[in-house]
């Protein structure tokens, strides 16, 4: 078959088979020095014994990890505030970013249909990243109550229902308002609300979220969106409460 090079044709097809066969030879190479390794692994006893604690240590801090995120109400998708007094909310939400590094809060109102799209969503994700607390604060009434949530929807600039704030070391880094950085329609996937926020460093993607089919269609339409930048960073611990 003439690639259109005319007389050049041979000798790039030596030069593409000798590429192959180099890429080859180095990934053989590669494998002969890993089944190197674990030979001389396999005549050290001491170092396998190494080699095993290491491994025991590393699974006694991810159990310990864990269990502590465990305690503080992460693996799942909590609402703040619920059983307590309105005034309270704040008190809680502030609470919460003291305790956790990353934190996703979903302000919603129970009449807004798309809030319950982020809901469904939230649900899922949360069981799946422990490393990050999700909650939820009820802002319906907050126009009239003027109790702890109307605090914080004032002081955090929640003007768009549903919004997810993205807390991070105990400072706002982030709002994501409404479904634009998703697609624009309410008719997107976990998976894909899941690769928006690991692209904020607010959880961290698994590779099914990270490239998923879905996320590379939202490219290119959306992305722009996406690469905006985090809002000015407010920090929490400098307010005090009652």
């Amino acid at each position: 078959m003439d690639l259109g090079f005319g007389s050049q044709n041979h000798t790039i097809g030596n030069a593409a088979a000798q590429a192959l066969l180099e890429g080859a030879k180095a990934q053989e190479e590669t494998v002969e020095a890993e089944l190197a390794r674990f030979d001389r692994l396999l005549d050290d006893e001491e170092g396998l014994e190494e080699i095993r604690r290491q491994r025991i240590a590393q699974l006694q801090k991810k159990h310990s990890q864990q269990k502590k995120w465990r305690d503080l109400g992460h693996g799942s998708y909590q609402e703040l505030g619920g059983s307590h007094d309105a005034r309270d909310v704040a008190r809680d939400f502030f609470q919460a970013s003291k305790e956790s590094d990353r934190m996703i809060v979903h302000f919603y109102r129970p009449s807004t249909r798309y809030c319950d799209v982020f809901h469904a969503h939230l649900e899922k994700l949360a069981p799946k990243h422990m490393e990050t607390k999700f909650v939820k604060i009820n802002v319906e009434d907050c126009d009239h109550q003027g109790g702890g949530a109307s605090y914080l929807v004032e002081k955090l600039g929640i003007v768009i229902m549903p919004t997810l704030l993205l807390v991070k070391n105990r400072k706002a880094i982030h709002h994501i308002q409404g479904f634009d950085e998703v697609g624009g329609t309410e008719d997107f996937s976990a998976t894909m609300l899941a690769y928006v926020l690991g692209h904020h460093g607010i959880i961290d993607p698994s590779d099914d979220e990270d490239a998923s089919e879905e996320v590379f269609k939202m490219k290119g339409v959306n992305s722009i969106r996406l690469n905006k930048g985090a809002r000015r960073g407010y920090h929490y611990g400098d307010e005090e409460f009652d």
